[in-house]
């Protein structure tokens, strides 16, 4: 019996070489934009504590000189923040980018997977005439040594 060969198997390995590098794409671009929201949320809680340490030096009257120095941090924290909320609308979009370039990667192997099933629903319908073929030579043959040459009517009357 034949073994099935996929005529297509060079591209089917291309096409799973990229879905794997399109696959590996997204998951470099969504540890960045992971990191980008972790770097706002740190961001943020820096700038909660300076709130909180800026409460307490009002309350203690420190001196002017120290709260300035704290409020120019606080503004300089949300400037990064507003950076870092830009960083992240960016790496979205490369994140989106990533994925749709993944989709299209997994939709071209979809379509060699569907040639290749249908290559070998074919591939076993010709197993089976081929089969159907031998069985039916063999009982031609078996016939023939059982019973002799057939002969046509006409030889027969």
């Amino acid at each position: 019996m034949a073994k099935f060969k996929f005529q297509l198997e060079a591209v089917e390995k291309v096409r799973t070489q990229k879905e794997q590098k399109m696959l590996e794409e997204l998951a470099v671009s969504q540890r960045a934009y992971q990191a980008k929201i972790d770097e706002k949320k740190n961001l943020l809680n820096k700038k909660q504590e300076a709130f909180i340490q800026s409460n307490e030096l009002v309350s203690k009257d420190a001196s002017i000189n120290d709260i300035r120095i704290l409020d120019e941090y606080i503004v300089g924290l949300k400037q990064q923040i507003i950076r870092a909320d830009q960083a992240i609308v960016r790496s979205r979009r490369f994140v989106d980018q990533a994925m749709r370039h993944y989709l299209a990667a997994r939709r071209e192997l979809k379509m060699v997977d569907k040639l290749k099933e249908h290559a070998f629903e074919e591939f076993k319908i010709e197993q089976n005439r081929d089969e159907q073929k031998q069985l039916d030579d063999l009982i031609t043959m078996r016939a023939r040594l059982n019973h002799g040459p057939i002969q046509d009517e006409e030889e027969i009357a």
